[in-house]
């Protein structure tokens, strides 16, 4: 995903004059798992991006990095849910959870989903967007790539 800013929690961790022992145990983890996070070895699970986020009293926000574009999917995994979760809260199918995710497919009701992913309606839109721009740029690497090989 590329997202989670290791030396952004790296910094809060410091500036709180928190160990990363100590902020392993607040947040439930292994100092390991603190240490790939920082390092930007491993990018954190949800559950350990938001304990790391609440044993640093920070919003989960700050963990990562800013001005990029996030796609549904990423809104998703901020929030900790997996794609049979965010279907069960929509009352869809996880396929259609994929499918809208991929931007391969549009909704009906904007709204119902934004307020799913705990979004506007505008922002819900802008991440479907990113979503989609996503999918056509693998796209077009792989097309790029298996053309470059022939």
């Amino acid at each position: 995903m590329g997202l989670y800013d290791g030396a952004r929690a790296r910094s809060l961790r410091l500036q709180a004059g928190v160990s990363v022992e100590d902020l392993a145990t607040a947040a439930g983890v292994s100092p390991n798992t603190v240490r790939s996070a920082e390092s930007g070895t491993h990018q954190p699970r949800p559950r350990v991006a938001n304990a790391i986020a609440r044993a640093l009293g920070v919003p989960l926000s700050e963990l990562f990095q800013p001005n990029q574009r996030l796609t549904l999917r990423d809104v998703r995994w901020h929030l900790g849910l997996t794609q049979a979760q965010m279907a069960a809260r929509i009352g869809v199918v996880r396929q259609r959870i994929s499918q809208v995710e991929r931007g391969v497919a549009g909704v009906r009701s904007v709204a119902a989903w934004a307020a799913a992913y705990g979004l506007t309606a505008a922002q819900w839109v802008s991440a479907h967007k990113a979503s989609r721009d996503l999918v056509r740029q693998k796209v077009a690497a792989q097309t790029h790539k298996r053309r470059g090989t022939q």
